[in-house]
């Protein structure tokens, strides 16, 4: 069983990777949600796995408020493992993990990171198209190195992606996004058709159509961007200006 949040595709991508080299399931953390099943058999699971992307070198807050509510019933130390992907370094988000696990009386077993195409707009431009493809490709040794040790159910720090004081990075760093995540930056321009894919997707249900406009009605929500980088007609901006910075969805993975 494999549990993993993407916004953007990349983890998504991963996490299918994964799977594939393993015979497990993947399961959307989107989904649980908004089932609010949050109680899982894994009896029969020989691995459970999680796939995230980090942010501000920590973990979503869609994926730590699906850990404090999860229940594994027929959990029996069965090999976990984490698969960050990071647009630069991870920080100690593994760190992080294993505490909330912990929490859980689940231990985590192994960490792995994978470096993907930075899609932080905020703070990033979007590469072009050859340097996409190019960081893509460069990304399949380390999926295929965490594939080969998940499969052998390999235990320890996997995680090359780690970057300079990890715990330094995350200390620092993450509170800026755990008590921030407002939504009043976001944008919507006169180009919106009236779709309805952002409030379709947003993980949180942050967005409601009003009028046929996507509005934010709650203050604070994941900070995927997915609304802003999924956007057919790229009507949904950050601040202003942010047109510039492009948009991206993993090429190589179906929305």
């Amino acid at each position: 069983m494999i549990f993993y949040f993407s916004a953007t595709g990349n983890s998504k991508y991963v996490a299918e990777r994964i799977a594939a080299a393993t015979d497990d399931h993947v399961v959307f953390l989107r989904d649980v949600i908004r089932s609010r099943c949050y109680q899982f058999d894994v009896s029969q699971e020989k691995r459970i796995g999680f796939v995230t992307p980090t942010y501000y070198y920590g973990l979503p807050s869609i994926l730590t408020f699906f850990l404090e509510k999860l229940h594994l019933t027929g959990y029996t130390d069965q090999y976990v493992y984490i698969v960050l992907t990071c647009g630069g370094s991870t920080g100690d988000a593994a760190g992080q993990m294993g505490k909330l696990l912990k929490k859980k009386g689940i231990t985590l077993s192994a960490q792995f990171g994978v470096p993907m195409v930075d899609n932080y707009i905020p703070m990033s431009r979007i590469a072009g198209r050859e340097a996409i493809e190019q960081k893509l490709d460069e990304a399949e040794e380390y999926i295929d190195e965490a594939r080969r040790a998940i499969r052998a159910k390999g235990i320890g720090d996997y995680n090359r992606c780690q970057g300079a004081a990890p715990g330094v990075k995350t200390a620092t760093a993450y509170p800026v996004y755990a008590h921030g995540r407002s939504t009043k930056p976001f944008v919507v321009t006169e180009a919106c058709i009236s779709c309805g894919l952002c409030q379709e997707i947003c993980p949180c249900g942050a967005i409601t159509l009003t009028e046929g406009r996507p509005a934010w009605t709650k203050p604070q929500c994941v900070r995927c961007l997915g609304c802003l980088h999924r956007c057919p007609v790229e009507a949904i901006h950050w601040k202003k200006g942010s047109e510039a910075q492009g948009r991206y969805y993993n090429p190589r993975v179906e929305p």
